[in-house]
């Protein structure tokens, strides 16, 4: 006897539908996943009973609070888990915290208020980098622009002095092209993403003032860039002769890739704890150096702008942080 097939729930097929359209640009392609993700556990959840059956009537009943309050005790205690174990393992912090803006974000695009439970999340913050070890950096940066240096270290150098400059977040990094840096004038221009629970948040996009030693590494670091984006050596540099507009690329081939070709979100994390590992073994002589940790918003962080009136304009520079006394 052929198979019956099982139809699907009315309100799973609202909630597909919610996450197809909350998954649509300008939402990231990793925000896109964590939607998809939490979608499919509270599938499972319906699925295996652990939410009330009335949840397969509607979306709305699937996103009430009782059943959202369901869902997520279960996702806590590992019970949504593809292959369900006899001893599930207790979900961190940081992924609860990653459904609870998932479920807000399907509910205002379903255009129904979520209600979550009260819980008991701590989110524990990472230190910054410390005002000693920032200053120090900044000194090398402006030591560092000599001949002879890697093409990856006068990119992550040019990295880091973004990040001390403006404060970017690793995606905001990620959108940055290269018209959008003046070394004339001393400039960026920043387009901030909307984060976390803010729904309602628009881009906005700031220009910032770059420090002595920021404009010097990303001057250095243009300069290895026009390089590596040449689409054809035997032609004259220039916008028709390359491979891409984005500030930040690639340098040495990776599997299929080739060099100047834009870095993503991964590629980008990924080079910059590979040579914050490198530049932390050749400061370590330095007097009062600390080791820069392998996460970018622990510099991020660190980093506080104000309003400042360069040349009749105003834009935002780096706040000035006192030292610590030695």
């Amino acid at each position: 006897m052929a198979d019956v097939p099982v139809s699907t729930p009315p309100s799973i097929e609202e909630l597909n539908a919610a996450v197809e359209c909350a998954c649509a640009p300008p939402t990231s392609a990793s925000r896109a996943k964590q939607l998809r993700w939490v979608a499919g556990e509270i599938r499972t959840a319906l699925e295996r009973d652990a939410v009330p059956a009335a949840a397969a009537r509607s979306l709305g009943e699937l996103l009430a609070p009782d059943t959202l309050a369901a869902y997520l005790r279960a996702a806590e205690l590992g019970l949504l888990r593809r292959k369900p174990t006899a001893r599930p393992d207790q979900a961190s912090s940081a992924s609860m915290k990653v459904r609870e803006d998932c479920l807000q974000i399907l509910g205002a695009r379903a255009g129904l208020a979520v209600v979550l439970p009260d819980r008991d999340l701590q989110v524990v913050l990472r230190p910054v980098v410390a005002a000693r070890p920032r200053s120090i950096l900044l000194g090398h940066l402006e030591r560092a622009v000599r001949p002879g240096r890697s093409q990856a270290r006068s990119r992550v150098l040019a990295i880091i002095a973004t990040v001390m400059d403006t404060g970017c977040r690793a995606g905001e990094l990620c959108t940055l092209r290269v018209d959008d840096v003046d070394l004339r004038r001393g400039r960026i221009r920043v387009t901030r993403l909307p984060q976390h629970r803010d729904l309602l948040a628009e881009p906005v996009t700031e220009t910032v003032a770059l420090s002595g030693p920021g404009r010097a590494a990303l001057r250095d670091w243009l300069t290895v860039r026009s390089r590596l984006v040449l689409r054809d050596a035997a032609k004259p540099a220039g916008p028709t002769n390359e491979t891409t507009t984005a500030l930040w690329v690639s340098i040495s081939p990776s599997g299929r890739s080739r060099p100047g070709l834009p870095l993503h979100f991964r590629g980008l994390a990924r080079a910059y704890v590979r040579e914050i590992q490198a530049l932390n073994i050749d400061m370590a002589g330095e007097p009062g150096w600390e080791p820069l940790p392998k996460r970018m918003e622990q510099l991020r962080r660190a980093i506080d702008l104000e309003p400042a009136d360069l040349q009749g304009v105003t834009v935002l520079r780096r706040t000035a942080t006192p030292l610590p006394d030695p």
